[in-house]
């Protein structure tokens, strides 16, 4: 299970967490919207957690599994990291908060301060039986990941000694029994992680960080004010109690860090902690002392502690913390507990984990230098901002896989500023086009404007026609026509014209018979005119005449009703075929100015006008 998590909904991808990773096990790929996590490259250090100001990266959490195995029948301890002093600086007095877990339902309250003490013996023990080998402690899970994970070859200079958390699980299990369930305490992330490695009398079940006991006590309503004194239960620790401090270890153990002729030197704080793995690697035989080395700057700055502390307050909050303890402390029963816990086995082994990515081609890293402008190397500035230590790590990132371009803040500037510049000046192309589009859309407006008047006069006069006026397009939907041919079909099509005017767009098929369409339909397949066609409509007795305007694409009529009065005389076939010659050019002409567009409908219109009035005076 993952010991840290991004999580997406929270994530504006700010990729601030990828730029503070030491190991850079935060991938940010091209083609990926949120940054992501490389478990297997993780070393805990919580980084990460507190870089993120949006609060979307998370740790593991250890409360659920807590609250059951206090809700068992089985027995709990919590062993207690000393650095609970500089968490808890408003609990006026440590025996408060040991009651505090206590009324969590802890059966046992151990401090992680003895462990220290056996540890720090340990340790003294190792150095001074030196043998012409140097050592790094191994007390900072953080650092002993990155040991394993990026600097294998240094495995074999771990000392092999056991953290004080797992001496504490081991001590308290002697004295209440294999069966009892630890949970640790503590400030740390990767603790959750080394909690996993071991087993037997050796196993810590849960790792809860000191935010994750805050939380708990909120959770159960816990207070300071309501509660009695308690102690620690025994063994009590002596000067274990300093541990926090990065050196307070080195003064429990007696080991001497002085510099003239100390054996051992103290690292802490990103990046001079791992900085100094890389320099053991390298010039140990010149360093010739041992590395004491926490990843954070003491344990009192761990991730897994109220963010935002002051370290020296915290170290002042704890060193006040030993004093207090050590006043009433009884030496005597302290040594003796040392001596009955001195067969312990505190040994422990390292494994090698390789995770070290492999270096690509050297020209694919100079290509990628050179599309960030980093080619020279006066340009390779190395101001670090993109996470890495020079610009030719940041490229040899990028190859790998595990970064991109855009990390780099002085090529996204560049690309930044060009492309603002782009902008600014395809804005004013844009902006020149458009007044001359405003221009020119203006004249269309006001062409458009005289076209529809014009067009609204020819219709009205068009509409004053009797004869009825049709043309339909391929599919028989209606391009045009006038109010006589909607009078002649009736009431429905008058309907519709109230709708749609001239009944545009309307299927011929559903406004007349078969027998009418069907002329239309004859039209338009054999592009040959029809000429004088009697149609029997319901009552009516219609004569249709029908012309192709385009071939196979528009064709036009024109309809008479025969019954009506200016037409039932004698001279009736005459003067159809008169209204026929007169009027089959004209409409001709409108159907194919329809058909073409409205552009040219006013030239069809008139035209038709004129023809009516010569038909009229002649």
């Amino acid at each position: 299970m993952s010991l840290i998590k991004i999580n997406p909904d929270k994530c504006v991808s700010c990729f601030q967490c990828a730029r503070v990773c030491p190991v850079h096990a935060i991938r940010v790929t091209v083609g990926i919207e949120h940054p992501e996590i490389d478990d297997n490259r993780c070393i805990g250090c919580g980084t990460c957690i507190r870089a993120c100001s949006y609060d979307a990266i998370t740790y593991r959490s250890s409360t659920e599994y807590t609250k059951e195995l206090l809700k068992s029948e089985q027995k709990v301890a919590a062993i207690v990291d000393p650095s609970i002093s500089g968490e808890f600086p408003d609990i006026t007095d440590y025996r408060k908060f040991v009651e505090m877990i206590r009324a969590l339902g802890f059966e046992y309250v151990n401090e992680v301060s003895f462990g220290v003490d056996l540890v720090a013996r340990a340790y003294q023990k190792h150095f001074d039986d030196f043998k012409g080998k140097y050592y790094l402690t191994a007390n900072c899970p953080a650092i002993v990941a990155f040991v394993e994970k990026f600097h294998p070859a240094l495995v074999d200079n771990l000392a092999t000694i056991v953290s004080p958390m797992i001496a504490t699980a081991m001590v308290v299990r002697r004295v209440f029994g294999q069966d009892t369930k630890i949970v640790y305490i503590g400030p740390c992330i990767a603790t959750k992680n080394e909690a996993e490695l071991f087993k037997d009398d050796q196993k810590v079940d849960a790792a809860l960080t000191f935010n994750e006991l805050r939380q708990l006590f909120d959770e159960f309503e816990i207070h300071e004010s309501q509660l009695e004194f308690s102690e620690f239960d025994p063994p009590i620790g002596f000067k274990g109690s300093l541990y926090p401090v990065s050196n307070g270890f080195l003064q429990a153990a007696g080991i001497n860090e002085k510099l003239l002729d100390g054996k051992i030197v103290t690292v802490d704080g990103d990046p001079h902690s791992l900085d100094a793995v890389e320099s053991f690697e390298n010039y140990i035989d010149h360093i010739q002392k041992h590395f004491n080395l926490f990843y954070d700057k003491g344990c009192v700055m761990g991730p897994g502690m109220t963010h935002g502390g002051d370290k020296h307050l915290r170290d002042s909050l704890v060193v006040d913390y030993a004093n207090k303890r050590l006043k009433n402390l009884d030496l005597n029963k302290w040594h003796e507990e040392m001596a009955k816990f001195s067969d312990l086995n505190l040994t422990r082994t390292f494994k090698k984990d390789d995770q070290r990515l492999e270096l690509p081609d050297e020209n694919k890293v100079q290509e990628i230098l050179k599309l960030l402008g980093k080619d020279e190397i006066s340009e390779q500035k190395s101001c670090s901002a993109c996470g890495f230590k020079t610009c030719n790590h940041f490229a040899t990132a990028i190859a790998q896989g595990i970064s991109r371009t855009d990390m780099c803040y002085d090529f996204t500037l560049k690309n930044k500023t060009n492309y603002i510049a782009t902008l600014r000046d395809t804005n004013k192309k844009i902006s020149d086009e458009l007044g001359g589009l405003k221009a020119e859309l203006k004249t269309r407006k006001e062409e458009l404007d005289l076209v529809n008047d014009k067009m609204e006069t020819s219709r009205y006069i068009l509409n004053q026609i009797p004869s009825g006026v049709i043309v339909v397009d391929e599919k028989l939907k209606v391009i045009s026509s006038n109010r006589g041919f909607i009078e002649l079909l009736g009431e429905e099509a008058r309907m519709i014209d109230d709708i749609i005017p001239g009944l545009r767009g309307a299927d011929l098929k559903t406004l007349v018979p078969v027998a009418f369409y069907k002329v239309f339909q004859n039209v338009l397949s054999s592009g040959e005119n029809i000429l004088s066609r009697d149609v029997k409509v319901e009552e009516s007795f219609l004569n249709l005449s029908v012309f192709s305007i385009k071939k196979n694409k528009i064709v036009g009529g024109i309809v008479r009703d025969m019954f009506s009065p200016e037409v039932r005389n004698e001279q009736i076939i005459h003067r159809v075929t008169e209204v026929i010659d007169q009027n089959l050019g004209m409409v001709q002409k409108i159907g194919f100015l329809l058909g073409e567009g409205a552009s040219k409908t006013e030239a069809m219109l008139n035209s038709i006008i004129q023809l009516h009035q010569k038909k009229k005076e002649g």
